[in-house]
């Protein structure tokens, strides 16, 4: 009579590899479910303004829109590295650092309130101040903060003078009272840095003398527009005082 051969090795590999099949299947479905919990959870959520003007000066400074230095254009067939590179020129190095500047002095005579109300010398009364004023001299030349078209000028709104606003993109607005504006005109573009007017008066803030009042507004919501450009600045004495808690 012939012996029935039981292949134990056999089966006990196929019961091992039977396991390990079910684990992965497991592990891919967990994995499927926590990615799409994730992706759940995030969509949706508004990025704040800050956050957006700090994505925009990273982007810029890592990938400029116009190469930096001369292309390297005798690269060796065989992948090697060339013998001589071109340093990137130092003004466009300069120019791709400078997004964002002081558009006159550096000393802030009224801080941005954050939604809280202020005291106006001039008006009497509290209320919100959604600027910074740049304390400056009747006549001063104020410049762009940053790269933009000029979409509006006011020559003379009652309470705040001569307003100027440029889009500089990215959803970022800046609106600077108390400019006179003399040969540019809506639809211009400038540049950071260029000269946009001169220092004129502000009705509803001339107690407070000659200063600049701009503000910044990503997606039409008002930002800090000291932390906005990034620039170092100083407050004159006491001025945080004048903001009620």
């Amino acid at each position: 009579m012939g012996h029935i051969k039981f292949d134990k090795g056999s089966k006990g590999k196929r019961n091992f590899n039977g396991f390990y099949l079910a684990l992965a299947v497991c592990l891919v479905a967990v994995g499927g479910v926590a990615i799409a919990t994730f992706y759940k959870s995030t969509t949706g959520i508004k990025p704040k303004p800050t956050d957006i003007i700090n994505r925009i000066t990273t982007e810029k400074r890592i990938n400029p829109t116009q190469p930096v230095g001369k292309v390297v254009t005798d690269v060796p067939k065989d992948n090697t590295t060339p013998t001589t590179i071109k340093a990137p020129d130092s003004t466009t190095i300069a120019k791709a650092a400078d997004l964002f500047i002081l558009p006159l002095s550096n000393e802030i005579i009224c801080e941005y309130s954050n939604n809280k109300p202020v005291y106006s010398k001039t008006m009497n009364d509290w209320r919100v101040h959604n600027g910074v004023d740049f304390k400056g001299t009747k006549g001063q030349s104020v410049k762009a903060l940053a790269d933009g078209e000029i979409v509006s000028i006011n020559k003379k709104d009652v309470l705040w003078g001569a307003i100027v606003v440029i889009n500089h993109g990215y959803g970022i607005e800046s609106r600077y009272c108390g400019v006179t504006v003399s040969s540019l005109k809506e639809g211009d573009t400038v540049k950071v840095g260029d000269a946009i007017g001169s220092l004129s008066d502000i009705p509803c803030e001339s107690a407070e003398g000659p200063h600049l009042h701009i503000e910044i507004l990503t997606n039409d919501e008002y930002v800090n527009p000291v932390e906005a450009i990034g620039r170092e600045v100083k407050y004159s004495t006491g001025i945080t005082s004048t903001i009620k808690k």
